[in-house]
């Protein structure tokens, strides 16, 4: 989710689909431009994902964040809207200390993104968390937030580019029981992915299938996609399914630590890498004082030698 919605051109295309076309309409595309920085709780990362851009509105020219929240657990929950008024409000923090002689609040569209097993069937309003004959009083704060709910989408139907459509299909496939009907649609667009430099997103998404498919799942997935695309991410799907065995990577120390630089290299998260490899950050960090612990004797006997 994070690194395909970090491009700017990919989230522009999703959202348009997405959002009323009056406000798609309001918003100067082309002026979208990602902030680098998360406001969701830690103790929430693993169910929850946030993306923030700045952007302008057309005619008024002013400045306002587009706040994309992503719910990825399987069933809806009714106080996310509490925490999303948690989020916007830090956003707002944040923005006064970057201009403290702002004379208003720049506006926020949040968006919850949510693709769950169970359908989203709560509403959208804050003000509806108090009691129903309470509802009305002018002290309560009011907003309401944009539902893009996937829970019952058909796969055919996803919108965006290449990479946010097979994005999207490799995350329902995770949480729907009828996994390899969803991959068998993401696997021709899965084969027009290319290597062209930037992050590779073929990597990412390989190591997301690892992580969160079975190996009987991920093998099939690779013999479709090469029906598609003959050598075209064969390696890299080899690889996943190596990744999977046993939980963890297989080798020596130096290609456990070469491996994880490389999937960080390609903009894959800690929590994708150690899911798929069963390697923590601190045990990589552990690799890579044992990589230069056996490295040292040999520079000491070279030194020796000289």
């Amino acid at each position: 989710f994070r690194t395909v919605f970090a491009d700017t051109e990919e989230a522009a295309l999703f959202l348009r689909g997405h959002l009323p076309a009056a406000l798609a309409e309001r918003i100067d595309w082309p002026t979208l431009m990602l902030q680098e920085t998360s406001f969701v709780d830690e103790a929430l990362r693993e169910s929850e994902s946030d993306l923030l851009y700045a952007v302008q509105m057309k005619g008024s020219g002013v400045k306002a964040f587009l706040y994309l929240l992503f719910e990825h657990q399987s069933k809806p929950d009714p106080w996310m809207r509490f925490r999303l008024l948690k989020y916007m409000c830090r956003i707002w923090d944040e923005s006064f200390k970057q201009n403290p002689d702002q004379s208003e609040l720049p506006p926020i569209l949040p968006v919850v993104f949510y693709q769950g097993e169970h359908a989203w069937r709560y509403a959208t309003e804050f003000a509806d968390l108090f009691p129903e004959g309470e509802r009305g009083h002018s002290f309560l704060p009011r907003f309401a937030h944009y539902l893009i709910d996937q829970s019952g989408l058909a796969p055919e139907a996803v919108k965006g580019g290449l990479k946010a459509r097979v994005a999207q299909l490799l995350m329902m496939a995770a949480v729907r029981s009828q996994a390899q009907e969803v991959l068998r649609l993401a696997a021709p667009l899965m084969a027009q992915l290319t290597r062209a430099g930037g992050v590779d997103y073929a990597a990412v998404f390989v190591l997301y299938l690892a992580a969160t498919q079975e190996r009987k799942v991920v093998n099939d997935f690779a013999a479709q996609v090469r029906q598609y695309a003959p050598g075209t991410g064969g390696d890299m799907l080899t690889y996943a399914e190596e990744l999977r065995q046993e939980g963890k990577i297989e080798g020596k120390v130096e290609g456990k630590v070469e491996t994880i630089e490389s999937l960080l290299a390609v903009g894959a998260d800690w929590s994708l890498i150690t899911r798929a490899t069963g390697i923590t950050p601190e045990e990589f960090q552990r690799l890579k004082q044992e990589l230069a612990r056996l490295a040292a004797p040999d520079g000491a006997d070279d030194a020796q030698g000289q």
